[in-house]
């Protein structure tokens, strides 16, 4: 009992602290006297987007709620739009959607907030994301025992990456993940798990820090 008490009053807490994920739970009432975000500019990658608007002037507004839907969405007057984040006051003036997909479209709007009631919502935003970055520009497979193959590839250019994925198809079949070779510079992975009269084909993911995954790189074959 003492353990859900502590819990309710921590949520409470969260709630009068101003927490954006807690806000996220709130509903809101409309007020169309609340001042509207009308411009906002837009900073699409492939794993995230940036947002930037102008400062709010009316002095009753507390924060900023930013809502995302898909075009695939069936919404009525801003039905199908998920509250994906606030800013916690009306002086912030950027935000970054980091839970996004490479080369998706999103739809995004925007409102102000105080006191439990928010503005109606500003222009529906259509952005769509980059896709993955270049993949592993070479890579090549060579039997180096009976049952052995190693892979090797070259380092990829952009820093960022911090490891490569492996994958394998045998006879044409599905790929299959092999391994997690961690470390940009480190290029080269054993293969020992083969056997005779099959075909092997391999790719390689390269992986960022932030878990995006590059294109496929090309794919390299070999027989035994």
């Amino acid at each position: 009992m003492k353990k859900s008490i502590l819990l309710l009053s921590a949520l409470a807490l969260l709630v009068l602290n101003g927490c954006g994920g807690i806000k996220g739970l709130l509903l809101y009432k409309t007020d169309p006297t609340l001042e509207r975000i009308t411009e906002v500019h837009t900073l699409p990658m492939s794993s995230s987007v940036g947002f930037e608007w102008k400062a709010i002037e009316d002095k009753r507004i507390h924060g900023i709620n930013i809502y995302r839907g898909l075009p695939t969405d069936r919404f009525k007057t801003d039905q199908g739009f998920k509250r994906v984040g606030s800013v916690g006051n009306r002086y912030g003036t950027h935000f970054v959607d980091i839970h996004v997909k490479p080369s998706t479209t999103y739809l995004y709007t925007f409102t102000t907030y105080s006191f439990g009631k928010e503005s109606k919502h500003g222009a529906v935003l259509k952005v769509k994301t980059q896709p993955p970055f270049a993949g592993v520009s070479f890579v090549q497979a060579y039997k180096v025992a009976p049952k052995v193959v190693k892979l090797l590839w070259k380092p990829h250019s952009n820093e960022r990456v911090n490891a490569y994925i492996i994958e394998r198809s045998v006879n044409g079949g599905e790929w299959k993940y092999m391994a997690l070779v961690k470390g940009r510079l480190m290029v080269e992975y054993v293969d020992g798990r083969v056997r005779a009269g099959n075909n092997y084909a391999y790719r390689i993911f390269a992986r960022g820090y932030d878990k995006i995954r590059s294109q496929p790189s090309q794919v390299a074959h070999i027989s035994f």
